[in-house]
């Protein structure tokens, strides 16, 4: 449209008043490179206000809360823990529902063990290597009938304190590494964003890990009532010790989905190669926490064992 016949219109409408001189530059879309905000631009996306008219508004931040964002609106945790303002108020609730749920695994893990008569001897990996033993876990028989033998000596709190203690300390151990990565990837992100994002993850895999428990609880509850043989046993009791990894496949998959959201602080033109190489990198620290993690539950285990 001519820029004359604009002004025409608008002084029949606007009357008499300060008169604004249009350029032709006022009809020129923004270029697709000019800066934004990443939360701003992710947030008015239409898939994002997609999901946010069909998710219904939650009361409050505290850990019920958070629980159920991790049920129903997974997508919409992710948007929230990118605001400043609310990382340091979701840190110490992610980290609390982990402790939460990694203590609720080691009580039920204690109570398979104890109702199958049988407790893991662990021997330290210095003696393995010296040819002392062939063995790194042996299940003993318990020597009297009274379940709570190993909650009276305090075997049982050992195991709850290793497997929540050294789950949560691998991740603090891991933080530098993933940190690295993601800016290898491209992503612009404070130690603070690492930290909330991968305290998510923690708590993710914790609450698969609860959902998982009843299912085992029953494969623990027919150990305890049939004689299986000895090989049998110590395969589902071993299946039970290594839950937490399995669990953990969620959590690294909700932490790359996390991470993958960060992406629109990359220039448009490297997003779709940038996305791929991001994944990988995710999976190499997932790699390197499914390294140390069995490692340091096993050392704190044995340690506190004698």
């Amino acid at each position: 449209m001519d820029l004359s016949v604009l002004k025409s219109l608008r002084q029949t409408f606007d009357g008499p008043g300060p008169q604004i001189e249009l350029q032709p530059s006022d009809f020129i879309e923004p270029s697709s490179s000019t800066t934004r905000d990443p939360v701003a631009s992710y947030a008015s996306s239409a898939g994002a206000a997609a999901e946010v008219a069909a998710e219904p508004d939650l009361i409050g931040y505290g850990p019920l809360a958070l629980v159920e964002y991790i049920l129903k609106f997974p997508n919409r945790l992710d948007r929230m823990i990118r605001e400043p303002d609310k990382q340091a108020a979701l840190i110490p609730r992610f980290l609390g529902i982990s402790l939460i749920g990694f203590t609720f695994f080691g009580v039920a893990m204690s109570l398979v063990l104890s109702s199958a008569a049988v407790w893991p001897h662990l021997s330290s990996l210095e003696d393995v290597v010296a040819g002392k033993t062939h063995e790194v876990l042996v299940f003993e028989v318990m020597k009297t009938d009274s379940a709570a033998q190993h909650w009276i000596n305090g075997d049982a709190i050992r195991l709850i304190v290793a497997y929540t203690v050294g789950l949560i300390a691998a991740t603090g151990i891991c933080l530098p590494s993933l940190y690295f990565y993601a800016l290898l990837s491209g992503i612009r992100l404070t130690m603070v964003d690492v930290v909330v994002h991968s305290l998510k993850s923690k708590a993710v895999a914790a609450v698969t890990l609860v959902g998982i428990l009843p299912i085992y609880a029953a494969i623990g509850l027919g150990i305890a009532i049939f004689h299986l043989s000895p090989s049998i046993r110590d395969s589902l009791l071993i299946m039970g010790m290594v839950l937490p990894f399995l669990a953990g496949v969620s959590g690294t998959y909700s932490l790359y989905r996390g991470l993958s959201t960060l992406t629109d602080t990359m220039p448009e033109d490297r997003r779709a190669h940038r996305e791929c190489f991001l994944q990988r990198l995710v999976l190499s620290w997932s790699a390197c926490y499914s390294a140390v993690s069995p490692l340091l539950i096993f050392t704190l285990w044995q340690r506190m064992q004698g």
